[in-house]
């Protein structure tokens, strides 16, 4: 039997476990907390849970630690197309807006599975995504999917399932995957390549982020995981989704972790037996003139899955209703934007003002900001980079791409911004550009260190293990020598010791 703390040392330890992981343990669940806690001291060393609990409080959780207390205490009960009525208004109205909205622009669609556990949701939305759009491969889609439990992230990496995960599930799934000589079942590669998995924890961690590839974001899934946020937290990430999300972007929870009032700058939208979230408080459109949405036992059952898809009919999409507010900077901007650049800055204030209104997360002010920066005839250098960063923020990256060229014909020998249009050109989809341009930030400065982690992504992501593991290794080399504490330049808040911890887990 498990001897039971103080009271004393358990509330502390309670309110430690929702400061640093965000899980608000209520006192009927305190008992459970200490059986939990119990099974963890052991991989720690312990045999008693109260002194388990005291050396975990003395100093501040490692990622060791913190992924051991994360195994033990997370819930990871999950399975495929969990709550089939947010899936059908994902299939039958969201995507097929999004899709319609960016058919004449940039085929680009970004996706956010935030508490993706063993990897049911990101794999389902991976699998719907394949259904609905016919030309697919002719998109670039970055399905991210993030938790905080590293063992539920390497099985969703592996993508290998029990029967029991598809439970409820209707029959056409079972298309996606193949059958194994174990009698378990993995799904098949071309969907798991979809989904890109990262430890990510929704409390510490900073988002939206370039770096972490949680900006721009066009839909969030974050279901029952709020609801274990005690309410400050909840707001607090609410209020990053919300800064995440483009204009006009969706946030999907669970309905049993909804006060409303909580979700400032959002509107809800009501559907049969589902409540999703859109970002800003402007009606877009009456749901009711959406195509029929009727509850149905599972959803769009009988279409077909073999050879090839039929298009869907899409319903039809108001150029009101954008998910991107247009930003026009003035003439004077464009044209302060292209003429030579003398050095000279007669005062930094709109700068500054854009600076500050991006750190805000206000993306669209601080681009138009920046451009009023740029017909003052401030430093236009910073200026450009700065819009390039608000522009990526905003999902707009041909305008980042402009603005970041323009940056660099100005200082070529500034290394962040080959390292900014790495990330614009990776997320047009040209990785062999975002790669090059790399090189060239690691050429002007070899101790670059996001510019070696983003390597190492990319040759992660491309299947180049051993380049991978080297620009890893780069990384980790850099950052020891680095106090663990320090804000890296440029990183969104990140400390050098976060990062090197990010890097570790990946490799």
């Amino acid at each position: 039997m498990v001897a039971f703390p103080e009271k004393k040392t358990l509330s502390l330890f309670s309110k430690f476990i929702t400061r640093t992981m965000g899980l608000n343990i209520r006192e009927d669940r305190l008992p459970e907390l200490v059986q939990k806690v119990a099974v963890a001291s052991r991989d720690f060393g312990y045999d008693d849970a109260e002194a388990c609990m005291l050396w975990l409080m003395s100093a501040p959780l490692s990622r060791e630690q913190l992924e051991t207390l994360a195994r033990s205490l997370t819930i990871g009960e999950t399975y495929f197309l969990r709550d089939p009525q947010s899936y059908r208004v994902l299939e039958e109205h969201v995507i097929p807006k999004l899709v319609n909205s960016r058919r004449q622009g940039g085929k680009c669609l970004r996706i956010w599975s935030a508490g993706c556990s063993s990897g049911e949701e990101p794999y389902s939305i991976a699998i719907l995504l394949s259904r609905i759009i016919p030309d697919i491969d002719n998109w670039n889609i970055s399905l991210l999917a993030t938790d905080i439990n590293p063992a539920a992230l390497e099985k969703a990496r592996q993508g290998v399932y029990s029967q029991w995960s598809f439970r409820d599930a209707p029959p056409w799934l079972m298309e996606y995957f193949r059958k194994r000589k174990d009698g378990r079942f993995e799904i098949v590669p071309r969907i798991r390549r979809m989904v890109l998995f990262n430890y990510l924890n929704l409390v510490e961690d900073s988002y939206p982020s370039l770096v972490n590839n949680t900006n721009a974001i066009d839909i969030i899934f974050c279901r029952n995981v709020l609801l274990y946020f005690e309410p400050a937290m909840m707001q607090g990430v609410i209020t990053k989704f919300h800064n995440a999300l483009l204009d006009g972007g969706w946030l999907f929870v669970s309905p049993a972790e909804i006060p409303y009032r909580e979700f400032k700058g959002f509107t809800c939208r009501r559907f049969p037996g589902a409540l999703v979230f859109s970002k800003g408080n402007r009606v877009e459109e009456n749901p009711a003139t959406w195509p029929e949405f009727t509850a149905q036992p599972a959803f769009t059952a009988n279409r077909a899955v073999s050879g090839s898809v039929a298009a869907p009919v899409l319903p039809a999409f108001s150029p009101a209703t954008s998910a991107i507010a247009a930003i026009h900077l003035p003439a004077a901007a464009e044209a302060a934007a292209n003429r030579e650049y003398t050095g000279a800055a007669p005062t930094a204030e709109k700068y500054l003002e854009a600076a500050g209104l991006y750190g805000e997360g206000r993306y669209e002010l601080a681009a138009a900001k920046a451009g009023e920066s740029l017909a003052a005839g401030e430093d236009n250098g910073s200026a450009m980079e700065l819009l390039a960063k608000s522009y990526a923020n905003l999902g707009r990256f041909a305008e980042a791409r402009e603005y970041c060229e323009k940056a660099i014909a100005v200082d070529k020998l500034r290394a962040h911004n080959h390292y900014l249009l790495s990330i614009i050109l990776d997320e047009q989809g040209e990785q062999e550009e975002a790669a090059a341009a790399l090189k060239r930030a690691l050429y002007i400065d070899q101790d670059f260190v996001l510019a070696h982690f983003a390597l190492g992504n990319l040759n992660r992501q491309s299947g180049r293990k051993k380049e991978s593991e080297r620009n890893f290794g780069n990384a980790l080399h850099l950052l020891e020598k680095r106090d663990p504490h320090e804000v890296l330049p440029e990183a969104d808040g990140m400390t050098a010791g976060r990062l090197a911890e990010m890097i570790r887990a990946m490799a």
